[in-house]
């Protein structure tokens, strides 16, 4: 074998062995940060202290606080007050009076104050929910968002890994080029591939700023804030559509607990409306008093009701539009329970095809990717074989690497999906829920690579 070529060969195969290196099954590079629950809590707590969402959830919760608190049992009294002027045809003020006042109080009648703290409570209730549903919500984004950033982050290192082999081989090109050995095709093939794979480096660079800009805005940072790498989530065991998955969804599926709330709110005030068709009873104190002694000449103690029978269709109808609204927050929540066992299927099945997809990428398609290369590089170096099989071959193992990584990827966002509905803080919890894991049969065994 020449010189040149053993030169050429040994550059490739440095080359193609360091774009291997670091990476895991995840892409999970030296130093890089893992997507754990305690790391995610922490982004939490930062969340709950800068999110405008999270800030305005609060508030929120104290205004419907303070609202339960304002609740009066007893109404403000009312105060009346009056000068009257006799005329020559009248009685006489210094015998009857020309100075009334009085106090009129209603009556806490019928437990109204209650309903009245009960439906307080209800929406008191209803924003604690709302709170934890963003709080919920921020946790799922935050996961979503750092799973974007691995991805992006380990798109960028794979591309730019690749683009080292490219040189390389280009250089080798280039090399036999000179010497007669390759064509002037080949040698543009590698220059053509060369270009468009440093532009979709900067692409990958552009998404990957991208993913810290949108990190940084949920967490409300700075927008260039500068993070460390995050670790694509790895390989998770395969889990099942169980009656206890569905069952936890059901109970603490946050959004869902916001609209039965809003039932219960709408239901104490149904309650309230039902009372108000009954009458409103005052007792009140007068007194007339002579202005030229300030003597007292006259006094009464009077009891005032409303009369509300002229009326009594108005307030069934208000009470029809209460109990209307109680059942459409109802039959919204029935829904929207359907809507949740329908989307934890999704995601259990989806979650099943990223793992089957990142199990075939791991052990047959990457592996064979690279046995393809090995045999076409060698074919190539030995002019037994074209250098566009070279090309393909490597471009098959970028595909199948991309391919397993975002295969992780996804995995780990439809994990995420499935702990923000099952209120589940770990992937243990997770797999609880969905029963015992399956061996995991998608290795080859040593008989079957034979």
């Amino acid at each position: 074998m020449k010189p040149f070529r053993c030169g050429a060969i040994v550059l490739v195969l440095l080359a193609s062995a360091h774009c291997r290196l670091g990476a895991g099954e995840g892409g999970s590079f030296q130093g890089a940060i893992s997507i754990t629950p305690e790391f995610v809590d922490q982004l939490v707590a930062e969340g709950r202290a800068n999110s405008p969402a999270l800030q305005a959830a609060a508030a929120q919760i104290q205004s419907a606080a303070a609202a339960v608190a304002a609740v009066r049992t007893w109404e403000d009294p009312t105060a009346t007050i009056g000068l009257s002027a006799s005329t020559a045809r009248g009685f006489r003020s210094s015998e009857d009076g020309n100075l009334s006042y009085g106090v009129d109080q209603k009556l806490p009648l019928y437990g109204r104050s209650d309903l009245m703290r009960k439906v307080a409570a209800a929406d008191a209730s209803r924003a604690q929910y709302a709170a934890d549903f963003e709080a919920q919500n921020l946790r799922l984004e935050l996961q979503v968002a750092l799973i974007r950033l691995a991805i992006s982050s380990r798109e960028e290192d794979i591309v730019r890994q690749d683009l080292v082999w490219l040189d390389a081989t280009l250089a080798a090109v280039d090399h036999r080029y000179r010497v007669g050995e390759a064509s002037q095709v080949d040698w543009l093939k590698i220059q053509t591939v060369r270009a468009t794979e440093g532009d979709d480096l900067k692409n990958r660079q552009t998404e990957c700023d991208h993913n810290t800009f949108a990190l940084n805005r949920l967490l409300n940072r700075d927008s260039h804030a500068a993070w460390p790498r995050v670790a694509v989530p790895s390989l998770q065991p395969n889990l099942t559509y169980t009656p206890a998955l569905v069952e936890a969804a059901i109970a603490t599926e946050p959004r869902l607990n916001v609209m039965r709330q809003e039932s219960a709110s709408a239901q104490a005030a149904a309650d309230l409306t039902r009372r108000q068709r009954l009458p409103d009873v005052s007792v009140g104190l007068e007194a007339w008093n002579y202005t030229g002694d300030w003597g007292l000449r006259e006094g009464a103690m009077t009891v005032s009701f409303s009369v509300p029978w002229f009326n009594r269709g108005k307030y069934d109808e208000d009470w029809r539009r209460d109990q209307q609204r109680k059942r459409a927050s109802e039959l919204a929540a029935t829904d929207y329970e359907l809507s949740v066992r329908e989307e934890l299927h999704q995601d259990v099945l989806e979650a099943d095809a990223a793992r089957r997809q990142a199990v075939l990428n791991r052990d047959q398609l990457i592996p064979l990717a690279q046995q393809a290369l090995a045999s076409a590089r060698t074919a190539w170096e030995h002019n037994l074989g074209p250098f566009q099989d070279v090309l393909d071959a490597q471009r098959m193992l970028l595909t199948d690497e991309l391919g397993q990584a975002h295969a992780l990827a996804e995995q780990g966002t439809l994990l995420a999906q499935m702990a923000f509905l099952t209120g589940s803080r770990d992937i243990g919890t997770l797999v609880t829920l969905a029963g015992a894991p399956v061996p995991d049969n998608d290795h080859p065994s040593s008989e079957d690579a034979k």
